[in-house]
């Protein structure tokens, strides 16, 4: 018997037991770790050569079985989504080839939700591009099909094939798959970078819903996040099981880890909208049939010799073509005599807070939801205002939530990540550490409330110093973070110290002010005397090339605060170490005492 003839008896053997394990891998919300749903996968008996998905379908296929085989793994599937009692969404691969045939069973998959008491919203059809359809129009009716049962439409392994982006446009997807290929090696690659980017612009300004497939690091992770990702899947995030969870179970915890700083990927280019703009010579009837074309469309930036010098909005438009003889007056005329003159434009590089702030300030644009983003005066593309409110929402409740509950600055997770990110980029900064001299035994005896005014008051005074232009942080009681350039940290640093000892008397009674100090107990139990709080800072200036995370500068810095502690009373502690090894010759340091 031919080799195929074994396998065709093999498959015929599968389908008429069943014997097919359907197995389940979840798909994250990259904003706060959840899961969105499973991506329904199968696989042979363990004992069958076809045990792979890639021989089993190849099979199907090759014995005119594919059909059989689809139907009984989308059954299989639904019975164990069913089972799970989740309320995700299940995301099920159809071949699209399928939808073709004359003979395809209309209604079968309803009918397999019906008896498995799943509503069709909770269900995502997959239409993968890896196949290439010659019939586009029938391939069309056969998704709306789909759609008006009540499914989400995705577009699966969108560019590994030659037709993506038409096929995008053709069938209208809820959401789009970035094919794994593009999301491998995301962190070293820019044109890949740009690739994610583009489609992730194009995906906004259209509505759909963007999935990066396959993410295997923290890098291609946070690059998909900081790219505008919505969802993700890949071994990361949880391998396919047969029960509904993902491996991984600190996957909110791994996400916290990898939130974006500030500062990083905070400008205005996140919510860059790529839309053709219209000349200012083309006539409003011209721009009206484009607005009448795209339906989803409602602004347009005007240009003038490559420069955008105005903005028509859809509402706009047809509020004077509604007017009495509204269209005869205004039809033949340039949009550049009836466009919005004076819209909000910005430079590609403005920060979210920036933008916020002029939206905020026009006056002119009260009613207007769009604004133009341009790069050295060039038009790049449109800017939304309700996504920029949200985006500068999401933040503040990011802040909120990994900052320190007292002072209010950033806490570890924020601390962490912008270590990394200098790491990363291999930049030159200096990371010192602040730490009060006996700050427990003045909390013991003073009170906590006295205590976390001294703590506010310190957290101020490094703020004072620091203004805006320095990063801060607080690790938590009385140790707080300053990440500055190494030219300026350690003059920062004694300010601090100066203004922080001139301060400080001012939260001691007079009577342990002229002693120098309380008396109160040790952790021993016994009576001893504690002088006036001091601060010991450790400065540290970590070398990209030896510090692999902030693990490695946190030693280097953690050691810096030692030494300081060390000299005693207001001091700081420059190290000389670049790099998480230890250095013998400890002269390479010099203390500093203020």
């Amino acid at each position: 018997m031919a080799v195929a003839e074994v396998y065709c008896a093999e498959l015929e053997k599968i389908l008429k037991a069943r014997a097919l394990q359907p197995i389940f891998q979840p798909i994250v919300n990259l904003q706060d770790g959840s899961i969105s749903g499973y991506e329904a996968l199968i696989r042979g008996p363990s004992d069958s050569p076809l045990h792979s998905p890639l021989q089993l379908f190849k099979t199907a296929v090759a014995c005119e079985r594919l059909e059989q085989l689809e139907m009984l793994c989308r059954q299989l599937s639904i019975e164990s989504f069913a089972a799970a009692q989740t309320d995700t969404k299940l995301f099920l691969n159809v071949n699209p080839l399928l939808l073709l045939t004359a003979d395809h069973p209309s209604g079968l998959t309803k009918q397999m939700l019906r008896q498995a008491q799943v509503d069709p919203s909770r269900v995502v059809i997959e239409i993968s591009e890896q196949y290439q359809v010659e019939d586009a129009e029938l391939l069309v009716k056969a998704v709306q099909h789909y759609r008006q049962l009540g499914f989400l439409i995705a577009i699966d392994d969108l560019g590994s094939g030659f037709s993506g982006l038409k096929l995008w446009s053709e069938l209208q997807p809820d959401i789009v798959k970035i094919d794994r290929y593009f999301i491998s090696e995301l962190d070293k690659d820019p044109t890949k970078r740009a690739f994610v980017r583009n489609i992730v612009s194009l995906a906004k300004a259209i509505g759909a819903t963007i999935v990066a497939e396959g993410i295997e690091t923290a890098d291609e992770l946070r690059l998909c996040r900081e790219l505008g990702a919505d969802l993700a899947q890949g071994y990361l995030l949880g391998r396919p099981q047969v029960t509904l969870k993902p491996a991984l179970n600190n996957t909110a915890a791994l996400l916290a880890n990898l939130l974006p700083l500030e500062g990083v990927l905070d400008n205005v280019e996140q919510l860059l909208i790529n839309v053709m703009p219209v000349t200012h010579n083309q006539s409003a009837a011209e721009v009206a049939e484009r607005f009448q074309q795209e339906p989803k469309l409602q602004s347009l930036a005007v240009l003038q010799q490559g420069r955008a010098v105005g903005l028509i909005c859809r509402s706009d438009l047809l509020a004077l073509f509604a007017q009495p003889f509204g269209r005869a007056l205004y039809e033949k005329k340039p949009i550049g005599k009836v466009m919005n003159a004076k819209p909000v434009i910005v430079d590609v590089h403005c920060s979210l807070d920036e933008v916020s702030q002029i939206v905020a300030d026009d006056e002119h644009n009260a009613a207007s939801w769009y604004f133009i983003i341009c790069r050295n005066g060039q038009y790049l593309g449109l800017g939304s205002v309700r996504q920029l409110l949200k985006k500068i929402s999401e933040r503040k409740l990011q802040h909120a939530r990994y900052a320190n509950p007292l002072t209010l600055l950033p806490g570890n997770v924020p601390i962490y990540q912008r270590i990394d990110m200098l790491l990363q980029q291999q930049a030159d900064f200096a990371v010192a550490y602040l730490d009060l001299n006996h700050f427990k035994p003045y909390n013991d005896f003073y009170g906590y409330s006295k205590g976390d005014m001294v703590l506010l008051m310190l957290a101020e005074v490094i703020q004072h110093q620091a203004a805006n232009k320095h990063f801060i942080g607080h690790i938590g009681g009385d140790d707080f973070v300053l990440v500055s350039s190494p030219g300026e940290c350690e003059t920062l640093c004694q300010q601090i110290l100066q203004r922080f000892a001139t301060q400080i008397s001012h939260y001691y009674r007079q009577e342990d002010l002229q002693q120098g100090g309380i008396t109160t107990l040790s952790r021993s139990g016994e009576p001893c005397f504690y002088p006036l709080l001091t601060l010991a800072i450790g400065i540290a200036i970590p070398d990209p090339q030896l510090c692999r995370s902030h693990h490695d500068v946190a030693a280097l810095t953690a050691a810096a605060k030692y030494e300081a502690k060390r000299v005693g009373g207001n001091a700081i502690f420059c190290s000389r170490r670049r790099g998480p090894e230890l250095q013998l010759n400890k002269a390479l340091a010099r203390p500093s005492v203020a």
